[in-house]
């Protein structure tokens, strides 16, 4: 027991000391002792018991009264599956905030909220009376320029080229082989692919090899507009697109029974899709259209969200069925309340996704062929460089991958106001799909939206 372990400590302790330190004195009854300890030892684990019982309640009590106080006990711990990582349909509909609760002070306290955060989009995204004074709804942004101040334009960096041009009788391959090297550099440099550029070159290489000239002035009047024609006829192929006009034709024609006419816009992740459809939104209201946005991204948490934004700052209607649907089905439904409402103009927005991200593109391409379409818009960056060709390409596969009569029709290029002269996305997205540039996204506001032109 405890007692004989100490007496053998003791004794240890003793012999270590030569008896001559201070030694403890040994009990003259160790019965007696034996039995004191016990009682003094079983007194101590009761006294020591009652008093953590009577401590728990004491602690269980601040913990409530703090809850209390404070109206909450602290955060809550989302959870976002069921413990065995899927996602179910009752925690879905948990997280789908797009919907009321049903809950009046929520609904208040949330209406307060969203006043707040629709006059802060309203100031970001509408234009002023002055903005637009100042600022034509759709201008022309030209590539060529020939004002003589130092702007970085396009236009103007391609001059340095035609300096370069040697001027002879009869212009033969050698004579235009430096030139055109310097514009295939210049190009390349611009943000255009090479392989374009090579063909840019060769098709001003043909028109002028052979042509007679009189003068060094003629040679470089006869190499920019050949360069010129070879840049239109990229940027402005066969398929001229004048928007309102489709819009207005099909509304037209159809009279009682029409079918409003659809846009899609596609594109990856983070280029400014839904913003963009909202800029195309106000320039067809601006025009006398009646759009209806259709909020067909239902894959990305918040988007629903985003464009119902975008609609209440253009006081627009939005169609919606939350997340976790079939985007197709929710165009097609969008489709049908359109022609019952009697909206003439469609804008089917989708899920951002990237370009080898096979599943959402085949997503993509089911929504083409169940609701064709009459417009499919690819939106892109303008800095995008020699990946555009990649993205843009490889869109036009899915979109026409399930029908043969849809197409990416139209490009949006965004943030052309960011790359000062380096444009070549633009000659690059419409060499591939042969289709033309709808309009250039010069800011963040409604209205900076332009025309891309190539004439001064």
């Amino acid at each position: 027991n405890a007692l004989q372990e100490f007496q053998v400590f003791l004794t240890a302790q003793q012999q270590e000391n030569g008896n001559n330190s201070h030694s403890l004195p040994q009990p003259m009854d160790l019965t007696l002792f034996d039995k004191t300890f016990q009682l003094l030892f079983k007194k101590f684990k009761n006294s020591e018991t009652a008093g953590s019982s009577t401590s728990k309640p004491s602690s269980s009590k601040a913990q409530k009264s703090a809850k209390t106080k404070g109206g909450k006990g602290g955060k809550e711990k989302r959870q976002w599956h069921d413990g065995k990582a899927k996602v179910t349909k009752e925690a879905m509909a948990e997280l789908d905030f797009s919907k009321n609760t049903g809950d009046e002070n929520d609904d208040e306290a949330q209406q307060d909220k969203d006043a707040v955060a629709l006059a802060e989009a309203r100031a970001a995204y509408l234009p002023t009376d002055a903005d637009l004074a100042e600022f034509e709804l759709v201008p022309e942004v030209n590539l060529d320029d020939d004002d003589d101040d130092e702007s970085s334009s396009w236009g103007d960096s391609l001059k340095g080229l035609f300096q370069q041009a040697t001027g002879q009788k009869v212009l033969s391959k050698q004579d235009l082989q430096e030139p055109l090297k310097e514009m295939h550099k210049t190009l390349t440099s611009k943000n255009v692919a090479s392989d374009i550029a090579q063909q840019i070159c060769d098709n001003v290489e043909s028109s002028l090899v052979g042509k007679k000239l009189s003068s060094m002035y003629r040679v470089k009047t006869a190499v920019r507009q050949a360069l010129e024609k070879a840049i239109n006829k990229l940027l402005l192929p066969s398929t001229q697109l004048d928007l309102l006009r489709q819009v207005v034709s099909k509304r037209d024609a159809l009279f009682g029974k029409r079918r409003p006419f659809v846009i899609v816009v596609v594109g990856i992740n983070g280029v400014g899709k839904s913003t963009s459809l909202a800029k195309l939104a106000f320039f067809l209201k601006s025009n006398g259209c009646q759009p209806l946005l259709a909020a067909c991204d239902t894959f990305r948490s918040g988007a629903v969200e985003q464009l119902s934004v975008h609609a209440r700052c253009l006081d627009l209607p939005i169609f919606h069925q939350g997340y976790s649907k079939d985007p197709s089905s929710v165009a097609k439904a969008a489709i049908e309340q359109a022609s019952k409402n009697g909206n003439d103009v469609v804008l089917v927005d989708t899920a951002g996704r990237m370009q080898n991200n096979v599943p959402l593109m085949k997503a993509l391409g089911k929504l083409a062929e169940e609701n064709q379409p009459d417009l499919v818009v690819f939106v892109g960056e303008a800095l995008v460089g020699n990946d555009g060709v990649d993205q843009v390409r490889m869109f036009n596969q899915a979109v026409s991958s399930l029908s043969r009569n849809q197409k990416v029709n139209a490009i949006l290029l965004t943030k052309f106001d960011t790359v000062s002269d380096k444009v070549g996305a633009a000659l690059t997205m419409t060499h591939v799909t042969n289709a033309p540039i709808l309009f250039v996204g010069t800011g963040q506001k409604y209205h900076h939206l332009q025309k891309l032109s190539t004439q001064p």
